[in-house]
């Protein structure tokens, strides 16, 4: 349970995910707080100097907002941390009322063709291939889905990672990706990449098919995942 815990909370390590709550237990959330490594350290049980390793190691992260100073660190969480601590937070709930989701139902939304440029490219199509299984069609399938009822959805799923990479023109961040079906009918992937520049209501489906084609889908048409 603690290990699916911790890979939830977007792979942080065991200390830094320690740090985060910690961070957040003084207010960190919710605005900037002065705090010192020697305060930290003693708080968590460790070294002076891991305590500052492991705060400069969440900033580079981009998981806080760290401002070095002569009495000490400015701090704030970031609104990634944030979200790491929401999913976090909702997942624990989930767990403990057991009230997963075993479906989640979205509206079509048609996009803008980008999902195939991404999903397209030759390092991550070898991965999808030997980790989720399939060649995925070259494109995507956007759905708009409730945000809460999204969270109920992947509650205690296990993401897969993609991971990123670089070509001579530019990087391509790492994605995570979710085993589902859809319709009950087809094998497909939830997938969320790392720089996605889609609400948190927006979600992308990858398929071995055109699922647009294959269920007659259109712009506000519903469709059905369901956990794999």
């Amino acid at each position: 349970m603690a290990a699916e815990i911790k890979k939830r909370c977007f792979g942080l390590a065991e200390k830094n995910l320690e740090m985060l709550l910690f961070l957040a237990g003084l207010g960190a959330v919710q605005h900037e707080i002065r705090v010192s490594t020697a305060e930290a350290a003693a708080a968590m049980g460790i070294s002076q100097q891991t305590a500052s390793r492991k705060l400069r190691q969440l900033a580079a992260d981009s998981i806080i907002e760290l401002k070095a100073t002569p009495s000490g660190c400015i701090v704030r969480i970031s609104g990634r941390g944030s979200s790491q601590l929401r999913e976090l937070h909702s997942g624990l709930q989930k767990i403990f009322s057991g009230k997963q989701g075993k479906k989640l139902s979205g509206r079509v939304k048609i996009g803008l063709g980008e999902g195939k440029y991404y999903v397209a490219r030759k390092q991550y199509l070898e991965q999808f291939k030997r980790i989720l299984g399939f060649k995925p069609f070259f494109g995507t399938l956007n759905l708009v889905v409730d945000a809460s009822e999204l969270r109920a959805f992947l509650a205690g799923m296990q993401p897969t990672q993609i991971k990123g990479f670089e070509t001579t023109e530019r990087s391509f961040g790492q994605i995570k990706a979710f085993k589902i079906s859809v319709e009950g009918k087809e094998k497909a992937a939830v997938i969320f990449p790392e720089r996605s520049v889609h609400p948190e209501t927006e979600i992308e489906v990858i398929a071995p098919i055109n699922l647009r084609k294959k269920f007659r889908l259109k712009e506000g048409s519903k469709a059905i995942l369901e956990r794999a």
